[in-house]
């Protein structure tokens, strides 16, 4: 079983990625740390703790990150997950709180105290991962993998038309992580905009009856009617197919390539640009980046709506 750590900003698609984590039997999810993008930061550690208060698995550790990306103003995303950043669906809080120890303190430890047993599946901005690489570089000998979701290859961007969200709400964080030495796998909207849920899927998912499936009902409604997501025809699954990746590679085909973020120009800020060759642009390159470029959506889909109403 795969130990995971999951950092994100619920957010709709992460609170589902969560219920997949926690549900599929196949992840040991050891904690989940937050860091603010979808929502602030505050709002982002409430829903994890409602998500897995929902999931009955608030065994797992939450931990607050960073409240904000590194040198830019935080811009977050409400009008796409709602006020309260799930749908509308204002699930209650549980009598618990985050852990005080922080996310990037837990983080470490977890991996340090496991060398290459950990998986860590970043959907938000990479702001919190930045800062763990930054203080302790060395933690990319120990972790297994980083599963990212984020930029826009071959496609355009959701957020403007070069940029997708996460990388654009923090591209100096992205661009140290794509500049390191970590062993990374990237999901970019060239596959998560591939695999979309119709309304019978999201009718199938209310059929289940349960209180994860009415939850995901209503959250994906509000998600389906986002005018967004009209040219798509349905709800794009962006983070729960980067923990579906780290359960299954077998979802994706991938392709290894250098990547750096464009940082200085106001019009292609946050675009992800590939190069086979380390080039002059890709010259701090560590390493190459695994890019899903290709998925099997509907065997992705169909794992996804099984696991979360069973």
């Amino acid at each position: 079983m795969k130990r995971m750590i999951y950092d994100g900003d619920p957010g709709i698609d992460d609170a589902l990625a969560i219920i997949l984590a926690s549900k599929s039997g196949r992840v040991k999810l050891e904690a989940i740390t937050t860091v603010a993008g979808n929502v602030p930061l505050e709002k982002a550690t409430k829903n994890a703790l409602r998500i897995l208060q929902l999931t009955g698995r608030l065994d797992v550790p939450v931990a607050a990150g960073m409240p904000s990306p590194l040198v830019r103003e935080l811009q977050t995303a409400e009008m796409v997950h709602g006020e309260d950043g799930l749908g509308g669906t204002y699930l209650p809080l549980p009598g618990v709180s985050d852990r005080c120890i922080g996310a990037l303190h837990l983080t470490i430890a977890k991996v340090m105290r496991r060398p290459g047993e950990i998986t860590l599946v970043a959907c938000g901005p990479l702001t919190n991962l930045a800062e763990i690489y930054n203080k302790q570089p060395m933690i990319s000998e120990k972790i297994t993998e980083v599963v990212i979701m984020g930029g826009a290859i071959n496609v355009p961007g959701n957020v403007t038309p070069h940029a997708e969200f996460n990388i654009h709400t923090d591209p100096e964080s992205a661009q140290i992580i794509f500049s390191s030495d970590l062993p990374i796998t990237l999901v970019p909207l060239d596959v998560t905009c591939k695999v979309i849920l119709a309304k019978q899927d999201i009718e199938e998912i209310h059929e289940a009856g349960t209180p994860v499936a009415d939850f995901a009902y209503h959250a994906l409604s509000r998600y389906y009617d986002f005018p967004g997501h009209r040219r798509f025809g349905g709800c794009p699954l962006h983070d729960p197919l980067a923990v579906g990746v780290a359960i299954d590679e077998g979802f994706v085909k991938t392709k290894k390539l250098y990547v750096r973020v464009v940082t200085d120009n106001i019009v292609t800020l946050g675009k992800t640009l590939v190069s086979e060759k380390d080039t002059g642009e890709f010259e701090d390159c560590q390493r190459k980046i695994s890019i899903c470029l290709d998925v099997d959506a509907r065997r992705f889909i169909r794992f996804f709506i099984d696991t979360i109403t069973s």
